[in-house]
């Protein structure tokens, strides 16, 4: 079994939300951050925004590929890029 497996198999990577997203934190030109996709009636699903009702973790990344690559990733990875 490989590391990625058995870190799939851990109850805090269970526990992640199925879809991400990029979002703004910094509120830049070009998204700079990650975050679970916000499933309140009231957020569009194209807003890059991170409001109150969005989920937690947000998370910070240096570089607008690497928050697009990161989502896309994870997503894959958790059954939704499939």
């Amino acid at each position: 079994m490989s590391a990625l497996d058995r870190l799939r198999r851990e109850p805090s990577i269970q526990a992640l939300p199925n879809r991400w997203r990029a979002v703004y934190v910094e509120q830049d030109a070009e998204p700079d951050g990650i975050a679970p996709v916000c499933s309140d009636d009231d957020h569009e699903d194209g807003d890059g925004s991170v409001y109150d009702c969005c989920p937690e973790p947000v998370i910070e990344v240096p570089d607008p590929h690497l928050a697009e690559y990161l989502a896309a990733l994870l997503n894959a990875d958790r059954g939704e890029g499939r």
